[in-house]
């Protein structure tokens, strides 16, 4: 049988001395193209083979005989007498296309190579077109994990092709290195940005399934889930936190979350206790040194520590790999990789690929984990630096809604705050703030600001010059110079701030605000109707010049005012405001229970950002619960004074408190007539405590002080302060008011 032509006939010359010049001397000219064919056939490391036009195989070369699914006879095939398929005789007579022997194999007949279906299309394209094709990438046939490059070129006759040479390489180290360092990128990408345990595990998951695992499972020690360091000590006493299962769908992704402890001498616990990654054939027949009883059929199960559902994964699998979280020499967890879908088992570079693989994931974990620790202890701050629970109060009925926000790729804790602060005269004051940006600075101005109010509310600074004395702080603290003993990097200047500060008086039934760069609040009328608040917002604070006015609201009994942060509007204001005026807008429904499904209406399971919501419905005191007169600065109002505290706590029902209320009135108004002119006021108020207020004209400030024995004056404060459970001073354009609240018994 002739071999095919594959080239071209070669311009072969005769040079002086008989030498050959060119590709070959003339008498080689007949067969230079058979003996160029044999040495590509004996010698090529690349497959090279042979069809005909019925896609039968003609001739294989050496490496194609190694290849499954060729046979033995087709390889030896003499390289032919020089003549070639297109090639005419001395004659000018063409010889035909040689033919295939009897019962050669087809192309399909010979899918081992290749996936059978897809070689014998590629061949009978190219033998249709008479366009060559190359390197299309083919998986090996019968199943196989090979992978191959496949051109195919047509042997023309005449200029139609009569024959195709298929030219096979095998690429499946060099595809396999290729796709180990895109698993080794993807997971560096998708974990190496991101700072929370729970994402790293969960992208980790997902990266190495399906493409190194039919099953994986994330497991991290539960400390570091944490933010803490791993806690030394026996790797079956160890608990871990179930972080990830890949796929969603496997079953065990119900255990997420759980904790779970792997039984002594178990695959799991011996790498957790060695550190050495394991790689496991047939992890179900295990002996019982690997933890696992013969007869189960299964990997071993860790033992749930917190509840159900906390079994392991691969139930069904033929291999398995386990590769401990390390990172800076610190324990992290344990990724179990499953194989149960595909028959391929792991091999020691899957092993190897595996350890790689987790290695990058720790990195990201440790710094995950040192993030985590920072948030928690930015959330501690600024936990502690707000109220526990808001206050009770007779003047309103309270309701709050914060939720803390996750703040990704931070230090996690934000600066929104909220106050209830009861004032004298029974009033209360409403204050939200926002300090911009996120982490251990803002909690900590958060805090300073939060403390400067409650301060100044003590003093009852009105609300816009409460605003302008703390717009100069914060510009103070922007001014401060940087620490020179703390990282560079981490100096930055103290963010500016919002805050809205509201007081409002439930014996005029009137609500004074101001505003500092914040969103203004809004009423909900006993109506169900909504409105904002109609009041010029001064600037953010930290200017150091602001200028902020006081705006003043008379309010039916029962209309609820609502105060509240950027955060309760995840989206574009105008369609989240219109739906939390709608969540507050039931009147008869109790406030907390509006905020709580404000909550669930307008915010995702973890906002971005911090979210408060202060909502007050307000109450009126009755007019009996409250007696206000005026006196003459004159010694007889004394003992007007007097007789009207025994009338009134009698019908209050308070005749305990009357010795202690005479002596309390007393001294407050002898002090009034000694050191005010003009007239004197006294008011007595029944809420939760008992409240009795003596106003003058005088701006002088009472001061307490301890008498000697030798002083004729001097006990008047000490008595009062002895005798009420607080008292105070606060200061007006018309004077000033001296203030007690004292306990009413329980009986």
């Amino acid at each position: 049988m002739r071999p095919p032509a594959v080239a071209p006939r070669a311009d072969a010359r005769r040079s002086r001395g008989g030498e050959i010049g060119g590709m070959a001397s003339a008498p080689l000219d007949g067969r230079l193209d058979a003996l160029l064919l044999g040495v590509l056939f004996s010698q090529a490391r690349s497959a090279l083979l042979v069809f005909d036009a019925d896609l039968r195989l003609l001739r294989a070369n050496a490496s194609a005989r190694r290849l499954p699914g060729v046979p033995e006879e087709a390889e030896g095939m003499p390289a032919g007498d020089g003549e070639t398929v297109g090639e005419k005789s001395a004659e000018g007579a063409e010889h035909p296309a040689p033919a295939a022997p009897a019962g050669a194999p087809a192309a399909r007949d010979v899918g081992a190579v290749a996936d059978g279906a897809e070689l014998e299309r590629l061949l009978r394209h190219v033998l249709t077109t008479g366009d060559p094709v190359r390197n299309v990438r083919m998986a090996g046939g019968d199943g196989d994990q090979r992978v191959l490059s496949v051109s195919a070129y047509p042997l023309n006759d005449g200029g139609a092709p009569v024959a195709v040479l298929a030219h096979v390489r095998d690429i499946t180290d060099r595809r396999r290195s290729r796709d180990r360092l895109e698993l080794l990128y993807a997971a560096e990408a998708r974990t190496g940005a991101l700072l929370d345990v729970g994402r790293v595990a969960r992208e980790l998951a997902a990266v190495v399934v399906p493409a190194l695992a039919d099953t994986a499972v994330v497991d991290i020690v539960d400390t570091v889930w944490r933010g803490e360091d791993s806690a030394p000590g026996p790797a079956e006493e160890l608990a871990l936190r179930r972080a990830a299962v890949a796929p969603a769908a496997y079953p065990e992704g119900e255990s997420v979350g759980t904790l779970v402890r792997y039984p002594y001498a178990s695959p799991q616990s011996s790498a957790l206790t060695d550190l050495r990654p394991r790689l496991l054939q047939d992890p179900g027949r295990a002996g019982p040194a690997n933890g696992a009883a013969p007869d189960r059929g299964r990997a071993p199960e860790p033992e749930p520590a917190d509840g159900p559902g906390a079994g392991a994964a691969g139930e069904d699998a033929h291999s398995l790999i386990l590769a401990p979280l390390l990172a800076r020499g610190t324990l992290l967890g344990l990724v179990s990789l499953y194989r149960s879908a595909r028959p391929v088992h792991f091999d020691d570079a899957d092993l190897r690929l595996a350890t790689e693989v987790a290695d990058v994931a720790a990195v990201s974990l440790d710094n995950a984990r040192r993030q985590t620790r920072t948030h928690a202890a930015a959330s501690a701050l600024q936990r502690s630096m707000l109220p526990v629970q808001l206050p009770e109060s007779a003047a309103i009925e309270s309701g709050l809604a914060y939720v803390p926000g996750t703040y990704p790729g931070t230090a996690g804790a934000g600066g929104d705050w909220f106050d209830v602060i009861a004032l004298s005269g029974a009033r209360v004051a409403l204050v939200v703030g926002d300090v911009t940006g996120s982490g251990l600075h803002a909690a900590a101005t958060m805090g300073r600001l939060r403390s400067a109010i409650g301060t100044m509310a003590d003093l009852d600074v009105p609300p816009d010059e409460l605003l302008t004395h703390l717009d100069a702080l914060v510009a103070r603290l922007m001014d401060e110079p940087p620490d020179p003993f703390a990282d560079p990097r981490r100096n930055r200047r103290p963010p500016a701030a919002t805050c809205v500060y509201a007081v409002y008086d439930p014996i005029a039934v009137r609500v004074t605000l101001a505003l500092a760069g914040h969103p203004p609040p809004f009423v909900v009328r006993a109506d169900g109707g909504t409105e904002v608040v109609d009041a010029a917002t001064g600037p953010a604070l930290g200017g150091g010049d602001g200028t902020f006015e006081k705006a003043e609201l008379d309010l039916p009994e029962g209309s609820l005012l609502a105060l509240y942060t950027n955060g309760m509007l995840p989206g574009p204001p105008e369609k989240s405001l219109p739906r939390l005026r709608r969540a507050l807008a039931d009147p008869q429904r109790p406030v907390q229970d509006m905020c709580d499904a404000a909550v669930r209406d307008l915010l995702p399971a973890r906002p971005n950002d911090d979210a408060v919501l202060l909502a007050a419905r307000l109450r009126a005191l009755p007019p009996d619960d409250v007696v206000s007169v005026r006196l003459e600065a004159a010694p007889s109002a004394l003992s007007d004074a007097r007789d009207l505290v025994r009338r009134r706590l009698t019908g209050w029902g308070l005749q305990e408190l009357t010795l202690p209320t005479e002596l309390i009135v007393s001294e407050l108004l002898a002090n009034a007539v000694q050191h005010a002119p003009g007239r004197i006021g006294l008011k007595l108020i029944r809420q939760s405590v008992l409240i009795c207020e003596v106003s003058d004209t005088s701006h002088a400030a009472p001061h307490l002080r301890h008498a000697t024995s030798n002083d004729e004056g001097g006990r008047g404060l000490f008595l009062v302060a002895q005798l009420s459970h607080r008292w105070g001073v606060r200061y007006g354009a018309g004077g000033k008011v001296v203030w007690t609240e004292q306990e009413i018994p329980r009986s």
